[in-house]
């Protein structure tokens, strides 16, 4: 009986260490970095580099403005995007805004996917020890994630 009650106890030891390791193993709460620099984004469905973005942070808000294309001409412009980004060269375009520290990552503001010329709202959150970030934006079966890798 007495064996009983202490291997229950170890177990029950066990599993709440492993509980805490892992909450604190995850990226979210490991990964406290800026998501502040440049970025390679790829294509999500075949992971060929797409483009160079950059992020800032202004006024406590994340901000992001594609710097170049992978490939393609240097001069492309966005013939998907409507009002202001109409027929404007990719390059140089601001295509996140507004993003706001939330408790695991950064929300509440919208990303412009030139391929579409759809502005949606997105999560982004550091992934990979800082190394990455999780852009994830739509729901259900229109649910786009994409893993940008960080090059600065």
């Amino acid at each position: 009986m007495i064996f009983e009650i202490r291997r229950l106890a170890l177990m029950c030891a066990v599993a709440l260490f492993s509980g805490a390791a892992a909450l604190f193993a995850h990226p979210a709460i490991a990964d406290s970095g800026s998501a502040a620099g440049k970025w390679m984004i790829h294509h999500p469905l075949s992971g060929e580099p797409l483009m160079i973005v950059e992020i800032e942070e202004n006024d406590g808000a994340l901000e992001g403005h594609i710097v170049k294309l992978a490939s393609g001409p240097e001069d492309a412009i966005c013939w998907s995007c409507t009002g202001e980004n109409k027929n404007k060269p990719l390059a140089g375009m601001k295509f996140l805004a507004g993003f706001r520290p939330d408790a695991m990552g950064w929300s509440g503001g919208f990303l412009l996917r030139p391929a579409t010329g759809t502005v949606s709202p997105a999560h982004l959150e550091l992934v990979d020890g800082g190394r990455a970030l999780l852009m994830t934006t739509g729901r259900g079966p229109l649910r786009v994630d994409q893993k940008w890798e960080r090059i600065d």
